[in-house]
């Protein structure tokens, strides 16, 4: 059996004051949709005995109208072609409330979807496979209940398991932590529980990573932030039968870095001529990151933001890092303003004195946004 793995599409992100000509809304909200349709174009071409998304389906609990239709269309369109489609719910689209229900369950009414959304264990019969799906739990009592009611299907030729988080050894080794304060831990489930599975699909961790030789993130359909600088974009295609799996690398916009440039003793012009000899041929459309360190305060404030800008005339947006050399803050400087949920993040990360969990503050300002913004819709 052969089935194609992929996750992380944030269908509805969004960020940057940029507008996509064609379509008339966010560019990097089309940057996703347009990810997600070069998936489901490769998952049409390929004809696969199934699909699994290992989770963050959307970008939020309550996605906009355009990102549930364009899901809703992507998946309409693999199941009319007789491929069933595999899908759990990861800590972005989990409710954070859960009496407001949850999109997976218009997702759940598509014939040959098999939904993992109600924080807790599920097993889907596939064929010749068993798809054991723990989406994201909410409390760690409900992530353990669902480790306990894993079952091998002894009729199955194949185990197969889909989840979402962070990935636990047995030894207690983190991989795929991305900081989230909601995010789940996976104890590799083959050590905690004495089981084995012929591949375990991973959701949650951006970058593509084997952390055993079964089981795979497979990375996001697109990046979020810049912290993913070099992260491919892809899927994995699995081969149980042969026992093996390839990563295939899909098209999404260039994100690139330059620096971190050493500027102490420069000035302004100094500055400039030092980032145009370090910055190679920026591709049209490129997100670009400039990291200057070292900065005098002088020159800090002698730096045009535009100059930089125009050091780039291709690039859709340039984002600028400053640390002074006397000073242990970092400045964080944008091309524009980005979506709420970006700018008050930034805006949380940069206090350098705050005692509060910003992770948590960052947690609680984004589930009222989402409630802000459903309720406008």
């Amino acid at each position: 059996m052969r089935f194609i793995h992929f996750s992380d599409t944030h269908l509805g992100f969004s960020d940057l004051n940029r507008i996509d000509p064609e379509s008339g809304i966010n560019q990097r909200e089309a940057d996703f949709y347009a990810a997600w349709w070069r998936v489901i174009e490769r998952i049409l071409e390929e004809k696969p005995d199934f699909v699994v998304h290992a989770g963050d389906l959307f970008q939020s609990p309550r996605p906009n109208n355009r990102a549930i239709r364009i899901a809703l269309e992507g998946v309409q369109q693999v199941v009319q072609a007789g491929i069933p489609f595999v899908v759990v719910a990861g800590n972005h689209s989990t409710p954070r409330i859960r009496q407001t229900g949850s999109i997976f369950e218009s997702l759940a009414l598509f014939p040959r979807v098999h939904a993992a959304y109600q924080s807790r264990y599920q097993r889907f019969r596939i064929g010749d496979c068993a798809v054991h799906c723990i989406p994201h739990c909410s409390l760690s009592e409900e992530l353990d209940a669902a480790y306990e009611a894993i079952q091998p299907d002894p009729e199955a030729r194949y185990q197969v398991l889909v989840t979402h988080g962070a990935w636990r050894s047995g030894s207690g080794e983190t991989i795929g932590s991305v900081g989230e304060f909601n995010e789940q831990f996976i104890v590799d489930p083959e050590s905690k529980l004495n089981l084995r599975f012929d591949y375990i699909a991973l959701g949650h961790y951006h970058k593509h990573l084997a952390v055993t030789p079964t089981a795979v993130y497979s990375g996001s359909t697109e990046r979020t932030s810049f912290n993913e600088i070099g992260y491919r974009s892809g899927y994995v295609r699995v081969d149980l039968a042969a026992g093996n799996w390839e990563y295939a690398e899909v098209a999404s916009r260039p994100m690139l870095g330059v620096g971190p440039i050493d500027c102490r003793g420069l000035q302004p012009e100094a500055v400039y001529t030092a980032i145009r000899e370090q910055a190679e041929a920026v591709p049209a459309g490129s997100l670009l990151r400039v990291e200057l360190v070292g900065l005098s305060r002088s020159t800090l404030l002698g730096l045009e933001m535009q100059e930089i800008d125009r050091l780039f005339p291709e690039a859709l947006h340039v984002e600028k890092l400053f640390r002074p050399a006397d000073d242990a803050s970092l400045y964080h400087i944008s091309s524009g303003i980005g979506s709420l949920p970006t700018e008050f993040a930034q805006f949380i990360d940069a206090q350098e004195n705050l005692t509060l969990d910003k992770e948590r503050l960052k947690e609680l300002g984004q589930g009222l946004l989402d409630a802000a913004g459903s309720s406008e819709q």
